[in-house]
């Protein structure tokens, strides 16, 4: 054929085998799933959008689809396991979990998930196992150390979770997540100096973090985190012989979630020589700007024999330095009698366990001691649970609630009671004061209860 007959046939080959390529190729595609060589909207990346977006039903979806045609695929298998938990679905992450442990033997992180997901049942044992496997294979494994200390953490050893999350501060002083869970930490046991001081420098090293903004926000214990009903009655017993005088309250509060601050509900009910008056109520506890939050409190009382007829009392709390805080605020009551203006401050510190803080107050009006004062120290055990006692002069405006209050004589006040939780839902609370004057001695006895849910 020659040389030239022998280059075309060698040609025609090439070109041939080209488009068998080519054509191998179109068809290959062509049966792939969708999506699949798709860049930045391949299954993989669809699942974890979806996943960080927090639309896990969406991401479970996306991932059952592509695991018809990649049932081992790992990527795809461990961000449904992902969706699975953090959508409450816990035994089907489990059995996904099982299933990648032995097709992925000694994967951290497919241990790290089962051992949170244990820790979300409350199956602490299970999960330390888990944790305790990690850190044989990882000694160092941060994630690990910091379940562990959150396991230490809720069966009551914060020390020995302290000592983990301080340990990981040796190796690395700029975790923002480590100061995090210390804040928690310290605020669980009411160290709120501590925790407050630790959720700023988690602040100051990462700004944008909402959780870490969100947790210093409610690191102080006059912020409520669930609906809670109350009830208050209170006995007020006099030297001078008169009956008794009894109060009593009903109130409803309530915080949903990112709601700007607790709101509650109130209705009061008092018996005084026989006479007796209804008054209805609303406190406000509005989250303002950093380490501010304010305190408004409106009632109402349609027969005005007792209460007045209308009050209203607005304060404004700032936080400064580490655990040092302040109020101003002006309480004006709208007796029948006459109208009455009290203005307000205190200065506080958190110290550790311990809240010492100083309330003053300065009534306008006709009497010439005008002025009270009252120090207060509070002792918490946790974050809800504290003692509290208090020592106070002046003109008797510390609890202006009825017509009887407005008796302006220097006097003075001891206080002492105590609040508490049981199995973190049922609140007691037991409260002793006793106002004495010259020609008056004035007891008062408040026993409390409340659930929450």
């Amino acid at each position: 054929m020659g040389s030239n007959g022998e280059e075309r046939l060698c040609h025609r080959a090439i070109t041939l085998m080209k488009r068998y390529l080519v054509l191998l190729a179109i068809l290959y595609l062509a049966f792939l799933p969708l999506g699949l060589y798709s860049g930045d909207n391949s299954p993989f990346d669809r699942a974890l959008r979806a996943l960080r977006s927090q639309d896990y039903k969406a991401t479970i979806i996306i991932c059952l689809a592509e695991l018809e045609y990649t049932p081992e695929n790992y990527d795809l298998n461990f961000i449904l396991a992902q969706a699975y938990a953090f959508s409450g679905e816990w035994e089907k992450a489990l059995n996904l979990l099982q299933k990648m442990a032995v097709l992925y033997a000694g994967n951290t992180d497919v241990l790290l998930l089962e051992a949170r997901i244990k820790s979300w049942e409350k199956k602490y044992l299970e999960s330390l196992a888990r944790y305790e496997e990690i850190l044989k294979l990882s000694p160092d494994n941060e994630e690990a150390l910091i379940g562990t200390a959150e396991i230490a953490a809720w069966q009551g050893r914060s020390g020995q979770a302290e000592a983990i999350y301080q340990r990981i501060l040796e190796r690395d002083s700029k975790n923002p997540e480590i100061y995090y869970h210390l804040g928690i930490l310290y605020q669980g046991v009411g160290n709120y100096s501590k925790a407050i001081e630790n959720l700023q420098r988690a602040i100051e090293l990462e700004p944008d973090n909402r959780d870490y903004r969100a947790a210093l926000t409610r690191a102080r214990p006059r912020f409520l985190e669930k609906f809670e009903i109350r009830y208050h009655h209170k006995i007020e017993n006099f030297n001078d012989q008169r009956d008794d005088f009894q109060s009593d309250q009903f109130s409803l509060h309530l915080n949903w979630p990112q709601s700007p601050g607790p709101l509650i509900l109130k209705f009061n009910h008092t018996q005084q020589l026989h006479i007796t008056d209804v008054q209805y109520g609303i406190e406000f506890y509005p989250r303002l700007w950093s380490k501010a939050y304010g305190y408004l409190d409106f009632n109402y009382s349609p027969r005005a024999v007792c209460y007045p007829r209308s009050s209203y009392l607005l304060e404004l709390y700032q936080g400064f330095f580490s655990s040092a805080e302040t109020s101003l605020g002006v309480w004006r009551m709208n007796f029948g009698s006459k109208p009455v203006t009290v203005y307000l401050g205190s200065l506080g510190c958190y110290l550790g366990n311990y809240y010492p803080f100083l309330r003053c107050y300065y009534g306008s009006g006709d009497s010439d001691h005008s002025f009270s004062w009252i120090l207060n120290l509070r002792r918490y055990f946790s974050r809800e649970n504290y003692l509290y006692v208090g020592y106070g002069q002046g003109s008797r405006p510390f609890e202006i609630l009825t017509i009887e209050d407005l008796l302006f004589e220097q006097a003075r006040i001891v206080i002492s009671g105590v609040v508490w939780y049981f199995a973190k839902k049922i609140r007691v609370e037991v409260h002793f004061s006793r106002i004495s004057d010259k020609r008056l001695n004035r007891k008062i006895l408040l026993a409390a209860a409340g659930y929450r849910w």
